[in-house]
């Protein structure tokens, strides 16, 4: 036999025994409880009376998994009311900082787009001048017929 095939078969065996056991103390608790039954001063439990235990307490885990999932289910909105709230006040300041931004910026531009106008003025009357300059030179150096 190879090692495979030894190990094998040892893990049948004492699974064979653990089982064989079992079955063995189960078989003697069961007639160990029957001896009990068979006194005469004895009687068997009501299958009623079980019933009712049984399904009461069914009836308390099924009350404590309900208790659980509505704190958990109000643990969750508050969480969600929380970031919702967050949320809200972030977008506000970064609405807040857009606006500040965009009118810093319009400001600026503003201020450049006068700065350069002046400058376009400036120019042009310098060259206008030139040109009336250079007009009136020329009209007295041209000769009149």
């Amino acid at each position: 036999m190879t090692a495979a095939t030894d190990q094998f078969a040892d893990i049948a065996n004492r699974t064979q025994e653990a089982v064989t056991s079992a079955v063995r103390t189960w078989a003697d608790t069961v007639q160990s409880v029957a001896g009990n039954f068979a006194t005469p001063h004895s009687t068997l439990p009501d299958a009623g009376v079980f019933v009712e235990r049984y399904f009461d307490f069914a009836q308390q885990v099924l009350d404590n998994q309900r208790k659980f999932a509505q704190t958990v289910l109000a643990a969750g909105t508050q969480a969600a009311e929380s970031v919702t709230e967050q949320v809200a006040k972030a977008t506000e300041s970064a609405t807040e900082q857009a606006a500040q931004a965009a009118q810093k910026a319009t400001q600026t531009v503003t201020a450049q787009t006068v700065a350069a106008g002046e400058s376009v003025s400036k120019a042009a009357e310098s060259v206008v001048g030139k040109a009336t300059a250079a007009t009136t030179r020329a009209a007295k150096a041209t000769p009149k017929s």
